[in-house]
């Protein structure tokens, strides 16, 4: 019996090893899977209380009077993300904290803002 890339010698039998499921799979159901997978690596937005919500503004107001760097935990579609920087203003009629880090001014939504950490 003649094996090739796709086959494996089982004992007497030629065997096609996962390829032979491959066309088992719909191209429907591979995108059903990838998303189930997707979904279940999301995070929730976590519910911050009033004094959650205090003790950030206050973090927030003493960086920005010593003009320190900050670490900025934010929540988007599932997933934390850390932003470094020094907090340069807060643009309330946009509601975005602009801050500056190594590569110049960026803006966080301030809706997006779940923690903060003086880096000093």
């Amino acid at each position: 019996m003649k094996t090739t890339k796709h086959t494996k010698q089982v004992g007497a039998v030629s065997d096609r090893g996962l390829i032979k499921w491959q066309g088992m799979l719909l191209t429907e159901h591979v995108r059903l899977i990838k998303a189930f997978y997707e979904e279940q690596d999301q995070v929730p937005k976590p519910e911050l209380t009033e004094f959650d919500l205090q003790a950030i503004q206050e973090e927030v107001e003493i960086a920005m009077s010593r003009r320190c760097e900050v670490q900025l935990k934010t929540w988007k579609n599932g997933a934390f993300f850390t932003h470094t920087g020094v907090i340069q203003e807060i643009d309330l009629k946009n509601g975005q904290l602009i801050y500056e880090d190594a590569s110049g001014r960026q803006r966080l939504p301030v809706e997006s803002l779940v923690g903060i950490q003086l880096v000093d």
